[in-house]
């Protein structure tokens, strides 16, 4: 019994755990509460800088970072034991399949997030160095969240696009780099020092940015400078246009695989939305969309599962009004 009580709960765990699952009220319950206690922490590591604010509550604080880190452990030791009931298949072995889940991006970012508490109480490290390193754990909610799981679908589906673009940026630092290094290295021997210090600036000019610690002087210098910031301008444009395109096609394939239902059905009757109300309603064969009571005696009508007006998708039983049983659109 023990045994088939341990497997329901595993498999319990996998439902809330699993990211590919409906997000069940269980499963948001638990989501919000640890995205909460995500924030707290992080914001108590922050407030821990403070001087005044950690002298004053150094012990709310050391308790607090105990009981978080014991939370955290207890969630990655669970996750471990429930991978192996994940949609994925490679995690279906007892062993190496969990293995292989502890190597996961997000199996390895549950573990940084106990990973300073341990090290911390093994004393290997520098205490503010720990500190700054449990921030880190911020990273746990992008698991969480829908926006940074479309922003790496794109980048999975631009990866070329995106690379070639990188190498582009790349070529233009070193090139424009070496060209001021031998425009302003005589001129400014002190800022110029080396192509490296000179791509520093060329870093600088393509994105923008114009601290102003490297100016070229010369004349060509500045030809040079102007040039590169025209090209950093439309390299930029091309690349925030390409995520910006990506990210509305992978936004536009969200929503139809999660359709947001317009149609509200109660116990007696079925509510459309005026637009579609009003276009449904021309034909002469159309049923009543206003109000389709299911009362009973009377034929079942089977409406479209996706409103050809809106998109929305809608599934469900009535009846007409005047009683005629031919599905709707026939």
């Amino acid at each position: 019994m023990f045994g088939i009580s341990g497997v329901a709960l595993r498999r319990q765990l996998a439902i809330i755990f699993e990211d590919e699952e409906p997000r069940s009220a269980v499963t948001r319950l638990f989501n919000v509460a640890l995205a909460f206690l995500i924030i707290a922490n992080v914001s108590c590591v922050v407030l821990e800088s403070v001087e005044p604010i950690r002298r004053h509550f150094a012990a709310p604080f050391g308790l607090f970072e105990q009981a978080a880190t014991a939370i955290f452990a207890v969630e990655y030791v669970l996750r471990v034991w429930a991978a192996v009931d994940f949609h994925v298949t490679r995690y279906r072995h007892s062993l190496w399949g969990r293995l292989r889940y502890m190597r996961s991006f997000f199996a390895l970012v549950d573990l940084l997030a106990v990973l300073p508490a341990a090290i911390g109480l093994l004393g290997a490290a520098d205490l503010r160095v720990l500190r700054l390193l449990r921030l880190l754990r911020m990273l746990k909610l992008i698991r969480h969240s829908t926006t940074f799981g479309l922003l790496f679908a794109v980048l999975r589906e631009e990866a070329r696009s995106v690379t070639a673009l990188l190498f582009v940026l790349l070529l233009t630092v070193t090139i424009s780099g070496s060209l001021m290094y031998m425009l302003e290295s005589e001129g400014q021997p002190e800022v110029f020092t080396s192509i490296p210090a000179a791509m520093w600036w060329a870093i600088e000019t393509l994105t923008t940015v114009g601290y102003g610690d490297m100016v070229p002087i010369t004349a060509l210098g500045r030809v040079v400078g102007g040039v590169v910031s025209i090209v950093g301008i439309g390299t930029l444009a091309l690349f925030s246009g390409l995520i910006t395109v990506g990210f509305l096609d992978q936004l536009k394939m969200y929503r139809e695989q999660h359709p947001r239902v317009t149609v509200a059905v109660t116990e007696k009757t079925i509510t459309v939305s005026q637009s579609c109300r009003d276009r449904v309603g021309d034909g002469p064969d159309s049923p009543d969309m206003s109000a389709v009571t299911s009362e009973p005696g009377k034929s079942v009508v089977r409406v479209p599962n996706v409103c050809p007006h809106c998109g929305a998708a809608f599934s469900y039983a009535a009846t007409r009004e005047d009683g005629r049983g031919e599905p709707f659109g026939a």
